[in-house]
């Protein structure tokens, strides 16, 4: 269980820098707002923006209005929206009063959180009580 506890934690704080495929040959920007970094790829009116720094417990809310000053500060253009996670975000733009992309619909998603766990013995299987929804 305190392995489980401790991946779970470095999962968390983590941020990687690697491409999606719709930017892998793109060149990376480097872009600094405060104390939060992110590289900036852009193809056309989309631009993805992975954030390189670690942040315990990071809200959406707070990296997406980084992420948008980040993108502006870059391209000059306005982000029209913005979908992903704390980590990996993509942002349509709206440059020089040229319509944004369509936003892409999203996938649903299945999210659990573990409310319980149970070692059996001998077995020493382990059980879970988990509470799972869609978003």
């Amino acid at each position: 269980m305190m392995r489980l506890l401790v991946i779970l934690i470095v999962c968390s704080i983590a941020a990687c820098n690697t491409a999606t495929p719709g930017f892998r040959d793109i060149t990376a920007q480097h872009v600094e707002i405060g104390e939060t970094r992110f590289l900036l790829r852009q193809a056309g009116a989309l631009v993805e923006v992975t954030r390189t720094n670690p942040t315990i417990l990071p809200r959406f809310e707070t990296t997406s209005a980084l992420a948008r000053t980040a993108v502006h500060r870059a391209t000059g253009c306005d982000a029209n929206w913005i979908i992903g996670d704390t980590a990996v975000m993509i942002i349509g733009l709206s440059c020089d009063g040229a319509p944004p992309p369509p936003k892409p619909k999203r996938k649903v998603s299945t999210f659990c959180d573990v409310i319980d766990s149970y070692k059996r013995r001998p077995a020493g299987l382990l059980e879970l009580t988990v509470d799972c929804y869609l978003r």
